[in-house]
């Protein structure tokens, strides 16, 4: 077994059927139980980035994984009615039913950091472009998620560069002080407003990031942002001098698509 921590991460808009892999909302009930099945633990990204501060060698998270969602569709939360695949049990409801299945005891950190895009404007046309104009990037259930013990609110831009509203995508673009300002201090201002918390993490839009974010803006202007860590999506595992602005993340769908693949995939990292 490894005994390095490994980030993966899910997008619960990624409903091309009902069942795995073309569903993620599939894939994480399988997955969880796979990861469980293995003796590896799941904890927190939060409680990661604690070790980190503490300048852990990881040693005591061994074979631990941090789960993590993209993007902030309601469907985290909220059952959806998903046309020609039916209804779907949201990434949270998946969690419950893990522990309700298994006993809380089983797996005390189980939890999920949602990293969302913040701007109403932008979240709205998302919507429009690619998921049925149908209001399923609302805010309404930030708050309750981030009371609840198993989810963490967390940003993903003021407004992900989005290709729906003209943009590259791409946040390497991002590389002076004013679109860093923009995408990551003015998000965390919105997400504090709806949520009473100041989101600590941030994760890159599509795992692309500048030079300039990465090496400049987060770690010298800490005070002002106030971040602990950056994820991308580049595959590995966190070790004690990994960049805790570029952190490695698995990425459902794209870096394994069965439970076999997810678990050889930790084992070789």
């Amino acid at each position: 077994m490894s005994n390095r921590p490994v980030i993966l991460t899910y997008h619960s808009q990624n409903i091309l059927g009902d069942h795995a892999p073309v569903n993620d909302h599939q894939s994480l009930a399988r997955d969880l139980e796979a990861i469980h099945g293995s003796g590896r633990r799941f904890i927190s990204l939060a409680r990661l980035i604690d070790r980190l501060d503490e300048g852990s060698d990881l040693q005591d998270l061994r074979g631990c994984v941090c789960l993590t969602l993209d993007d902030g569709c309601n469907f985290d939360v909220h059952d959806i009615e998903w046309p020609g695949a039916g209804l779907q049990r949201s990434m949270l409801g998946i969690l419950r039913d893990f522990s309700e299945r298994h006993g809380a005891e089983a797996q005390p950190g189980l939890h999920a950091t949602s990293f969302v895009i913040a701007s109403p404007q932008a979240r709205e046309l998302i919507d429009r472009g690619s998921l049925l104009g149908r209001g399923w990037m609302g805010d309404d259930w930030w708050a309750a998620a981030e009371a609840d013990d198993r989810m963490t609110i967390a940003s993903h831009g003021w407004d992900h560069l989005h290709p729906d509203l003209g943009g590259s995508g791409c946040f390497g673009t991002v590389d002076d002080w004013s679109q860093c300002e923009t995408q990551v201090i003015r998000s965390a201002r919105y997400i504090e407003r709806r949520t009473g918390k100041w989101p600590d993490l941030f994760a890159y839009p599509f795992g692309t990031s500048s030079n300039y974010i990465r090496e400049e803006f987060f770690p010298r202007f800490r005070s002002e942002h106030r971040c602990r860590a950056a994820v991308g999506t580049d595959a590995g595992t966190v070790r004690p001098d990994t960049d805790r602005w570029n952190l490695p993340r698995l990425v459902c769908g794209r870096d394994w698509r069965s439970t076999r693949e997810l678990l050889q995939l930790i084992e070789s990292l």
